[in-house]
């Protein structure tokens, strides 16, 4: 017989009944009938089992249903659970699988995991997701309705900028045609001058055709000899100006030329008016992120520390020197992959694939210190010599896309959500907007004239290295001091500072020739780095997506080590 509900009494199939079940038990992974329930709930084995209706049990997703309360491998009950496999143990695990993990009484993690604020903060993240979710439509809504206004307003620009070149070129069509004009008129009465003249000697000859003639046929042989010697003289003029058309160029042949302006050329051998591109700005919402500010109330999990990071080895390689020796004070590594660093020496930054392949050097303002990555391909540069600046590069053009202008020299840059961070001696840790300049803002005052001072960021923490009082400080984005560390044993003339996805903090110890990782507590520190030929380390750069540690020293030496964060 076919059950309702789809689930039968376990306790009634073993006795070879077929009875509906009412209830169901997740310890003993099977549903009871109201009187097997009873019973159940009267044992003393199974009184304090969980049990629920089968119409609410069938509510239950059946991922989660399908969890099971005995391990598939020795068929033994969960008693443990392993935080660092993030799976329950039985016993026989243990021996087996975790002999060496970190494990708690799984009773003690899940007898509270209900009125915990789990799943309390799930849904909030749920919620704050789908309101996140409603904005970012209506912000994409918004921007492709930008996006529209914009190519109806470059249309009318380039039909007005069209208008103005036609009316131009009229204009220069119309000099022309009257210079032209102009000249065909000026060649013309210098010719209808020139054939008058003709026209006058011209009729001398002729009337002196008619003399010669009468002469002859008429005169004495008298006349006729003196008239000859008469006629020979005016002959004799006549051939003179005969031959002075021909030199003194009055025959020349006379053309008009007209020659085109080369920038005319120029305009037939465009190709187009101009170039279109979808540039990327700074978002212009907020997202509500629950699981940045309560994540660590999510999971049952246990605390590691900074003594599980195991960095590995990947490459070292050397920057060649420019014109003086190597100075390398920054780096940084682009979503793309590439290596970015700059060299204070040589006023240059050296590009080199993610393989340690050279790719260029890029030449820049004078002493720049440190870098940041703002962009696909761009980078923010500070620099410590007047005039006093902030150098936008864009790394693939190899030009300055932009200069802000700082009061003092600078050391220390990052850029976070749309703005860029940096330390500016005799001031602090200031802001400024990457695209309104015009606002900065000090959010952490230091009146010292500090120098070679770090600062970088993390979700929505701040971390400062003071090179003078060998401390690194944690602040939230906004100013308030979390904590602050110092140990003079191991962080001597401190530099750069990196953080990992586990906000574990990562500082060049530059006298110390070593690299120190401190807790996200700022409680312990350890050198995670040393000998191994690691000398005098500068800049240094956590690659969050790949989990890489880049850092430099100040002669060249380029490190990149891979890290280990599966313990965590």
């Amino acid at each position: 017989m076919a059950s309702s509900s789809g689930i039968l009494c376990g306790v009634c199939e073993t006795q070879h009944l077929v009875k509906e079940a009412a209830f169901w038990c997740s310890e003993c992974d099977e549903g009871l009938c109201s009187s097997c329930e009873k019973h159940h709930r009267a044992s003393k084995s199974s009184r304090n089992h969980e049990v629920i209706s089968v119409h609410n049990y069938k509510k239950i997703p059946q991922a989660i249903a399908s969890i099971n309360q005995y391990c598939s491998d020795h068929e033994k009950k969960y008693q443990l659970y392993c935080s660092q496999h993030e799976k329950p143990c039985c016993p026989l695990c243990i021996t087996t699988n975790h002999k060496t993990c970190d494990l708690m009484a799984l009773d003690d993690i899940v007898k509270t995991s209900k009125t915990s604020a789990l799943f309390d903060i799930m849904e909030q993240i749920l919620k704050d997701m789908k309101s996140n979710m409603k904005k970012i439509i209506e912000d994409r809504k918004q921007n492709l309705g930008k996006i529209h206004q914009q190519r109806l307003r470059f249309q009318t620009d380039i039909k007005e900028v069209r208008k103005k070149i036609n009316k131009h070129l009229d204009n220069l069509e119309q000099e022309i045609q009257q210079d032209i004009q102009a000249a065909e008129q000026k060649v013309q009465s210098q010719i209808d001058r020139f054939l008058s003249k003709i026209l006058c000697h011209d009729k001398s000859l002729n009337e002196l055709q008619k003399r010669i003639s009468a002469t002859k046929s008429f005169a004495t042989d008298l006349q006729t000899f003196l008239g000859g010697k008469m006629f020979e003289a005016e002959i004799q003029k006549e051939e003179i100006f005969m031959q002075s058309l021909i030199t003194d160029g009055s025959l020349q042949q006379i053309n008009l030329q007209c020659r085109i302006d080369n920038k005319m050329s120029d305009i037939l051998s465009m190709t187009k008016i101009g170039e279109i591109s979808a540039i990327e700005n700074p978002p212009t919402i907020t997202l509500t992120m629950t699981r940045d500010k309560q994540a660590q109330l999510m999971l049952p999990t246990i605390s590691k520390s900074i003594n599980h990071i195991n960095p590995t080895l990947l490459k070292t390689f050397e920057i060649p020197k420019g014109r003086e020796v190597v100075g390398i004070s920054g780096c940084t590594i682009m979503p793309t992959g590439k290596m970015v660093f700059v060299d204070l020496t040589n006023d240059r930054l050296v590009i080199y694939k993610e393989n340690g392949s050279f790719v260029c050097v890029i030449p820049v303002s004078h002493q720049p210190l440190d870098v940041t990555c703002i962009g696909e391909n761009t980078v923010a540069i500070t620099h410590n010599k007047e005039p006093f600046h902030i150098e936008i590069i864009h790394i693939v053009n190899k030009k300055t896309v932009k200069s802000i202008k700082t009061s003092n020299r600078c050391y220390g840059i990052t850029y976070n959500k749309g703005r860029l961070i940096y330390y500016e001696t005799g001031s602090g840790i200031k802001t400024t907007e990457f695209t309104d300049e015009s606002t900065v803002t000090t959010v952490v005052k230091d009146d010292g004239k500090h120098n070679w001072n770090y600062v970088t960021t993390s979700k929505d923490k701040m971390y400062y290295t003071n090179d003078t009082t060998n401390t690194v400080t944690c602040y939230t984005i906004t100013g308030q001091k979390v904590w602050e560390y110092k140990d003079d044993s191991i962080l001597k003339m401190i530099r750069g500072v990196a953080i990992d996805n586990y906000s574990n903090v990562y500082v060049a110890s530059h006298a110390d020739n070593s690299v120190v990782v401190i807790s996200p507590d700022g409680q312990h520190a350890r050198r995670l780095l040393e000998n191994n030929g690691i000398y005098f380390p500068m800049g240094i750069h956590f690659d969050q997506d790949r989990n890489i540690l880049l850092f430099t020293n100040m002669l060249g030496t380029i490190y990149l080590y891979n890290i280990n964060l599966s313990s965590f």
